[in-house]
């Protein structure tokens, strides 16, 4: 039912924008397997927060030609090094880089947290309910997994390199990484993972469990993550930047966009239109 609700909402807002139109300039969208931001396959497919902002952006700019490419997010990296053209719809925003050039605000994600099994983790429990992820680094008695190449705010990446030098540490590769990393702590071979409630909500709505809970930082609270969207930084990508940046606003200004992005974001908070960028 939950499913068909979100398409349902997905289909009524698109079908209120103008149908995208070819011409000279080509954006190309590089995409992953990584529920609940791009979902392939499944129930849900094609209905990931950020198939939905791709999809938008198609239909609000019919000036430009879309194509998809579906990789991994490694060689989505490794392309946009080589200056390769792309754009990747799911980054955290942060100040422009050699790599990456990014538009305006496209959403702010609930907070980073951490995710597992109750009872493995009511050791490092907190009174105010959050559970601090320096604790868990220094402590070295439980095992953290993540999906390779995933990167996290620097207040939380310190402690991520920390572990990563020891044994109690695995990255996933390939397929569905963000939710394998949830079933394999689901299975006990690996203890907690850093993660969006977003992620934890797709788990539980594909695999009909909730034994996982999710916990906010000691390091990050509740302070939400910036959302944007990357594209490579050249003379292509600034155009690209541009183009996207003006076609934001009514998308995140829709009421229905913004209930289809609800549906995956716990307490998510409104991009703040008039900030300085």
């Amino acid at each position: 039912m939950a499913a068909v609700m979100l398409l349902l909402i997905c289909a009524l807002f698109f079908s209120r924008l103008p149908q995208a139109q070819e011409n000279g300039f080509t954006i190309t969208w590089a995409i992953n397997d990584a529920p609940p931001f791009h979902i392939i396959e499944g129930e849900y497919e094609n209905s990931g927060m950020c198939d939905v902002l791709i999809d938008a952006l198609r239909a609000q700019m019919p000036e430009v030609a879309h194509e998809t490419i579906l990789m991994p997010q490694n060689r989505i990296r490794m392309l946009s090094k080589q200056k390769q053209n792309l754009c990747f719809p799911c980054l955290i925003k942060r100040e422009d880089s050699e790599v990456w050039l990014y538009t305006d605000e496209t959403v702010v994600h609930a907070p980073l947290g951490i995710i597992g099994l109750p009872d493995v983790l009511a050791p490092y429990l907190r009174a105010d309910g959050r559970i601090s992820l320096s604790d868990l680094a220094n402590a070295l008695t439980l095992r953290m997994g993540k999906p390779l190449a995933r990167r996290y705010p620097d207040v939380l990446q310190q402690y991520v390199d920390k572990v990563s030098k020891t044994s109690h540490f695995a990255e996933l590769t390939g397929e569905n990484a963000t939710v394998r990393v949830l079933e394999q702590i689901a299975l006990g071979r690996i203890d907690y993972t850093l993660e969006y409630p977003s992620i934890l909500k797709f788990h539980n709505l594909t695999q009909g469990e909730k034994a996982l809970v999710y916990y906010e930082t000691t390091e990050l609270s509740n302070k939400g993550i910036s959302g944007a969207i990357g594209c490579t930084n050249n003379a292509w990508g600034e155009e690209a930047v541009s183009t996207i940046n003006k076609a934001l606003p009514v998308i995140l200004s829709s009421p229905i966009y913004q209930k289809q992005q609800q549906f995956w974001h716990a307490n998510v908070v409104a991009p703040d239109k008039t900030a300085t960028r």
